[in-house]
């Protein structure tokens, strides 16, 4: 079976959040850092998994 980059870096990131112990939203710099995943790419990637509700965001100075 073979899973291309974006859906490895999709499963990194919904680890990395599943990891998070506080309901704070996480900053995306935060799980690129961590997962060494390109913030730009990062971003594409939690748009389209917001779009299919795994994940939820905030904007703002305080969102993640």
């Amino acid at each position: 079976m073979h899973i291309s980059v974006k859906g490895e870096y999709a499963l990194h990131a919904l680890f990395d959040l599943a990891l998070q112990r506080t309901r704070e939203p996480v900053k995306i710099a935060g799980i690129a850092k961590r997962q060494k995943i390109p913030q730009k790419f990062l971003e594409l990637i939690l748009a389209g998994l917001k779009q299919g509700g795994f994940v939820e965001s905030r904007r703002g100075a305080e969102g993640g």
